[in-house]
């Protein structure tokens, strides 16, 4: 079983050698992810299970979180949120990793962990409590092998334009996939370049986001989320249920989000939500409709999932 975590959970990827074992016990890390030269060396320390992990062969990613920029047509500042997300789904079987520090180590793990990513998480001792921290809470989380739900099917050039609006359908809860060719299982499909999404538009990548969330229509979106802009959410299915993922981008400044509202097409009788550092919370004014579910969390510190069930 302990493997089996391992191999599941996003690693701990740690160029130091065994002289630091102290140092991780005492934060909490049992695995951890080594050059393949000194994964030897790890053989005899008690309590710690190494692996080997090639950086040179894996992507490296920005750290997660948020920045405020100025918005051109108005004095308000708006935020921007870095999310690795589309890099996933635009590359289901790739490898990465993060070079992170102090909280951004709690909130890469749980990143990585909600798109189901093969990825390793580097950190300095700053950075090893919050990591222990987020990977306990990450498996004490029933397994859910379920598919990503997707209403928009992407036909993606690969082009660095066309990732900056996969980055933008993240960030405004467009829920999609990268597909080759149009296909019954998506409610609208998207082929940039085509008649109706010009390569022009694509380098206005805002306008095409914009434009594809317009054709899909909100009423036709599986997910929607109310009342804040730092949450970005996933959503897989089994034949269970629903499991809803929330990835709160302000964490990495320190910030909690406060109480905000979530809906979702279908009827699910049964919730149960599972917050980081918040295990007693639980969802309120829970609101069944003929054709949706729609509930509020009541604070969102890094990451928390919502099974939903109509059994």
């Amino acid at each position: 079983m302990l493997f089996l975590l391992a191999v599941v959970l996003p690693g701990l990827f740690w160029q130091s050698g065994p002289e630091t074992a102290p140092s991780l016990r005492q934060a909490g890390i049992t695995h951890i992810l080594v050059p393949a030269s000194q994964v030897e060396s790890w053989k005899n320390v008690s309590g710690i299970d190494a692996r080997a992990f090639d950086l040179q062969g894996a992507q490296k990613l920005p750290s997660p979180g948020v920045s405020f920029r100025m918005e051109r047509s108005s004095a308000s500042r708006v935020p921007w949120i870095t999310s690795n997300g589309w890099h996933f789904i635009r590359r289901p079987d790739g490898r990465f990793y993060y070079d992170v520090k102090e909280r951004d180590a709690a909130l890469a793990a749980a990143e990585a962990f909600c798109y189901q990513a093969d990825a390793a998480v580097q950190t300095d001792e700053s950075g090893l409590g919050p990591l222990a921290g987020m990977l306990k809470f990450l498996g004490s989380i029933d397994s859910h092998k379920g598919q990503p739900v997707a209403d928009i099917g992407v036909i993606d050039d690969g082009s660095p334009a066309a990732g900056e609006v996969l980055n933008l359908l993240v960030r405004y809860n467009l829920l999609f996939k990268v597909v080759t060719s149009p296909g019954p299982d998506v409610k609208l499909t998207v082929k940039l370049g085509s008649k109706e999404y010009p390569i022009q538009e694509e380098k206005n990548p805002v306008a095409l986001a914009q434009k594809i969330r317009a054709n899909l229509t909100d009423d036709r979106r599986t997910l929607r989320i109310y009342g804040t802009s730092v949450v970005v959410a996933r959503l897989t299915k089994d034949p269970g249920g629903l499991r809803l993922h929330l990835l709160n981008y302000g964490e990495a400044r320190g910030a909690r989000v406060g109480a905000f509202r979530v809906r979702v097409l279908g009827r699910y009788t049964k919730a149960q939500l599972h917050s980081f550092g918040s295990p007693g919370d639980q969802l309120t004014d829970y609101d069944l409709e003929p054709g949706a579910t729609e509930f509020t969390v009541p604070e969102l510190k890094a990451y928390a999932v919502v099974d939903l069930s109509d059994k």
